[in-house]
């Protein structure tokens, strides 16, 4: 297997993470911070706030499982770099690789699910209030 995922890849894949958190907590110059700074802002946010705990946890989780997944790649691809060969997985760097792979998935989805009710709450919140008998707060 011909592997091609690179650094700049596994960059991209946080940034976009990173982004999409960062402009929902609205976070300040979200554009213009690296993803460090972002992490950094992300991972500040008030942890009396459940929901962004629970987002930072995630977002952990998720980029945790990517970075396995991808380290796993990188280390098969500096073998085929040097050898100018493909690597052919044994039955157990497969079983390994699919492991990786579900782990990789199941928390971006975690991360995306949680997200998109964190959106849809605020939605919510904002469009019809708080009142859980449907009568609507005039802020």
């Amino acid at each position: 297997m011909r592997i091609f995922i690179s650094e700049a890849d596994r960059q991209n894949a946080r940034r976009i993470a990173l982004i999409n958190i960062a402009r929902f907590f609205n976070i300040s110059d979200w554009d213009t911070k690296s993803s460090d700074e972002l992490f950094n802002d992300i991972s500040a946010l008030n942890n009396n706030d459940e929901s962004a705990t629970n987002i930072i946890r995630l977002l952990n989780d998720y980029f945790t499982a990517y970075d396995k997944w991808f380290h796993f790649y990188e280390k098969h691809k500096i073998e085929e770099d040097k050898t100018g060969s493909e690597h052919a997985f044994s039955e157990q760097e497969q079983q390994e690789l699919s492991e990786l792979i579900q782990n990789r998935q199941n928390t971006l989805d975690a991360l995306q699910q949680n997200f998109d009710d964190l959106q849809i709450r605020r939605f919510n919140r904002e469009h019809f209030g708080n009142e859980l008998s449907g009568i609507t707060i005039n802020r």
